[in-house]
């Protein structure tokens, strides 16, 4: 609805259809071959006979237009009719053709410029792009009615979000809107170019929109917003080309009339290389030069850049009534009732696309848009980072949590978009970027996107399947980031300013949680602005809070925990490989192949692409183990293998092999103080006086203890000798003796101090400990008393055969092992112990 200047001029002249008013007005031709619209329109796009100047013949003619069988001839009319259109009438044209392109008042969809594909519709693309770009008929419109400072067009707030309303109502909204509101509230009154730009940005997050309709370089949304970005934020150190006029805000200023498309120069974008849109060739003037920009030409950025703001990133804000619900959530099914997916995809195209336009200023504020170069990211800041904690905190735990990943990675590495890192991706897309110290100030004024969100994100993968690549990948993504060289010491040194302003006493922080970081190098020059950024970014985003750093033991903790799960779904990654190259049959002998033709049984067809996810898997988890476990300084996790060969469980402390065996590291001692893990507790003296257990009788254990410890002091020295034969002999010395062993013995300080670790060993020994096992008598007491009733012999007797019956058993066994596979010469109990022997 247009404004009271524009409803005065509508209400003299009663609306016709369109073609009555031609039939009334024109001479008796057809309304094709008045406008120009047969297949014998010149190249121009001119009609053949001139358009009706009385303002309802005019507006009846819009109408007609818009009712054009085809999208391509639609734009072909409108575009004609804007360009020849009276001024009086061009107002109420204008809001008409823009209503009904987008189609938000009556909550329909339009041209559906959501849906329209490049590769699918071409001819619609083309035509639309020429028709919304940034060059077309309908922004030039937008901008001849600027001239007059007294026109406005009628937004409805019902076309805001819901928290935006909400702050709306509460007088809390910020002054970009408040500025807008008309008496009652009900309405933003905006200028032509405002009420363009709203309906456009506000066309995507209209509720129950159909999502995931955007592809990649092929949507026409995308590339009309991206459009609309290069030529009001110029990356290439351009500026936005003047309006045709010079704009008054306190008098109508004559405009004059533009018949022709304005030319202009290539612009740099971020979807494509290149000018931005093929166009048809043109001549191109010279781009207007930074220093010649003024204030009031820079007004259409920034109005740009507020109404993305508004639009795209307060419908993620949490409601001030509730902070458990969202304005984006359906209340009663609690789903997202916007495009939330294509959604994302246009902020994460608009924070590249600003980190860009940010990062081409110059060191100095030289002329209004430099300014807003350097203000760009700060004003968004806050509710970007609103944005993820809601998403983060509420998005399925899928593979789609991917584009939230992406736009969040986008947000933090504002190095990928300068024009020195655009080069080096072109050249070598595999080489990894040395981030500089310069970017330590962006990273303490947004430290919580590095430190919170990250905080936010790891536990979700403990609900999700990292078997599966794309879960894997997304690991790998977080790890990569973090790893790229310089950027843990800028965290570092960011979280470091929050430390520093203990110091000053009005801060509520978790001071622990900084005495329990590792010591790390902070740079000794580390000015007050670091300091002070951070301090403001905390206060910005969270208030005062009580912070606990990430490389603190308690988030460090949580990665210990995350790199444990990986190292899991990276064994059953592998192993599930392994058991699909053992069913392969490429890998089955010529037995298994000629039983299987004999029995008609083929072998089940193997899926190589799960078999390829899995590795993949593999990959992906080994990399982020190994990245994450030097970022965070831990130890990486062992593996089911050497866990079960160790003797340890998952559920241990983290721990090292030294040289004194294996001791907790600090960490790992951290983590039992905490409670978060129970100690290992573990015999490591000498193995043959191990505590007797509930499975032994204590009588028995001692007695045969000091049995075997006279039969090794008798005949120890011809045990080892026949322990390293290599004969039948040999043989049933090594499977009746313990082989050799080496272990550590404390002994106690006798002035107080710790205890200290001796190194002892073990030759090969008798040990006949086992006999006193509970488990043993009882099965021995079984066989005896059934051979006995089978046998018909005494007890004695059997249990006299029984021995006799198991020597020749260890005998028959040795000498089967000595003829068949001769083992390999045992060491010398002389000489240096085997590891795997101790082990």
């Amino acid at each position: 609805m247009l404004g009271s200047s524009l409803l005065t001029s509508e209400a003299t002249t009663p609306l016709k259809s369109g073609i009555q008013t031609l039939k009334e007005n024109l001479s008796p031709k057809s309304p094709s071959e008045m406008f120009g619209l047969t297949p014998g329109r010149n190249q121009a796009g001119s009609p053949a006979s001139p358009v009706p100047q009385t303002g309802a013949s005019f507006l009846s003619s819009v109408d007609y237009a818009l009712n054009a069988p085809t999208l391509p001839q639609k734009c072909s009319e409108l575009t004609y009719l804007l360009n020849n259109c009276p001024q009086k009438d061009l107002p109420t044209a204008f809001h008409r053709i823009v209503d009904k392109t987008f189609g938000l008042t009556f909550g329909g969809r339009g041209f559906g410029i959501n849906s329209i594909l490049k590769t699918t519709q071409p001819r619609e693309f083309f035509a639309l792009i020429d028709f919304l770009g940034s060059n077309g008929p309908v922004l030039r419109s937008s901008f001849k009615l600027l001239s007059d400072p007294y026109l406005r067009f009628d937004f409805p707030i019902s076309l805001l979000s819901t928290s935006t309303k909400q702050q709306i109502e509460s007088g809390t909204a910020s002054q970009f809107i408040m500025s807008k509101l008309s008496a009652q509230n009900s309405v933003l009154l905006l200028n032509s170019y405002e009420f363009y730009m709203f309906t456009f940005i506000a066309y995507i997050v209209q509720p129950y929109t159909a999502d995931n309709k955007f592809v990649p370089g092929d949507s026409l949304y995308p590339n009309i917003l991206e459009d609309y970005f290069s030529y009001f934020l110029p990356c290439d150190g351009s500026a936005p080309p003047p309006l045709p006029f010079h704009l008054s805000m306190s008098s109508p200023t004559h405009i004059p009339e533009i018949n022709t498309p304005a030319p202009s120069p290539s612009r740099k974008s971020l979807l494509r290389q290149g000018p931005l849109l093929s166009t048809p060739a043109r001549s191109i003037p010279t781009s207007p030069t930074i220093s010649s920009m003024t204030g009031h030409e820079v007004w259409r950025s920034e109005t740009l850049i507020n109404i993305c703001s508004e639009l795209l990133l307060s419908p993620f804000s949490q409601p001030s009534k509730s902070k458990s619900e969202s304005p984006s959530l359906n209340q009663k099914t609690n789903d997202l009732v916007i495009a939330v997916g294509d959604t994302l995809r246009i902020v994460r195209m608009m924070i590249k696309h600003l980190h860009f336009f940010a990062n081409s200023g110059g060191p100095l504020d030289l002329t209004p848009l430099d300014q807003l170069k350097r203000c760009v990211i700060p004003n968004i800041k806050k509710k970007v980072y609103v944005l993820f904690k809601f998403i983060f905190s509420h998005w399925p735990h899928d593979t789609s949590f991917r584009l939230v990943l992406e736009t969040w990675l986008s947000y933090i590495q504002p190095w990928r978009y300068t024009d020195s890192a655009a080069r080096v991706r072109g050249t070598d897309e595999t080489c990894t970027m040395s981030i500089d110290d310069k970017w330590l100030n962006f990273v303490a004024e947004n430290i919580l996107f590095y430190t919170n969100i990250l905080r936010l994100l790891l536990p979700r993968f403990f609900r999700m399947d990292l078997t599966t690549s794309k879960n894997a990948y997304m690991l790998f993504r977080i790890s990569k980031i973090y790893s790229q060289a310089g950027l843990a010491n800028l965290v570092k040194n960011g979280e470091s300013g929050l430390d520093r302003i203990m110091s000053v006493g009005d801060f509520s922080l978790d001071r622990t949680g900084f005495s329990e970081m590792p010591p790390y190098n902070i740079n000794s020059e580390m000015n007050e602005n670091v300091i002070s950024s951070a301090r403001q970014c905390l206060l910005e985003l969270e208030g005062s809070v009580r912070y606990e750093p990430i490389f603190g033991n308690s988030f460090r903790q949580t990665v210990s925990e995350v790199l444990i799960l990986a190292s899991r779904a990276k064994q059953v990654a592998e192993d599930s490989i392994s058991e699909a190259n053992k069913e392969n049959p490429e890998n089955k002998t010529l037995m298994d192949r000629l039983i299987n033709m004999i029995a008609g049984a083929g072998a089940p067809p193997q899926d190589s692409s799960e078999v390829e996810e899995f590795r993949k898997s593999v990959q992906y988890l080994n990399n982020s183990i190994t990245s994450l476990s030097s970022i965070f300084d831990l130890q990486i996790p062992e593996s089911s293998s050497t866990r079960r060969k160790l003797g340890s469980s998952p559920g241990y402390p983290e721990m090292s092999e030294e040289d004194a065996g294996r001791v907790l590291t600090p960490h790992g001692r951290w983590q039992v103080l905490q409670g978060l893990a129970k100690p290992e507790v573990r015999y490591g003296g000498d193995p043959d006086q191990v505590p007797i257990n509930q499975s032994e009788i204590g009588g028995i254990v001692r007695l045969m203890h000091r049995f075997s410890s006279w039969l090794n002091q008798r005949y120890g020295e011809r045990m080892r000798e026949m322990y390293g034969e290599e004969s039948v002999l040999g043989e049933i010395s090594r499977i009746v003796l313990l082989p050799p062993c080496r272990f550590y013995h404390l002994e106690k300080s006798l002035d107080g101090g710790p205890a200290r670790r001796v190194f002892h060993t073990h030759s090969a020994r008798i040990n006949l400990r086992f006999l006193a096992g509970h488990r043993f008598l009882i099965l021995a007491a079984l066989s005896i008393l059934v051979l006995s009733f089978l046998c018909k012999r005494s007890l004695f007797q059997t249990s006299v055969l029984l021995i006799i019956f198991t020597a020749f058993i260890i005998v028959l066994v040795a000498a089967g092992r000595s003829f068949v596979a001769p083992t390999a010469r045992r060491l010398n109990p002389d000489s240096t112990l085997d590891q795997s022997k101790t082990d």
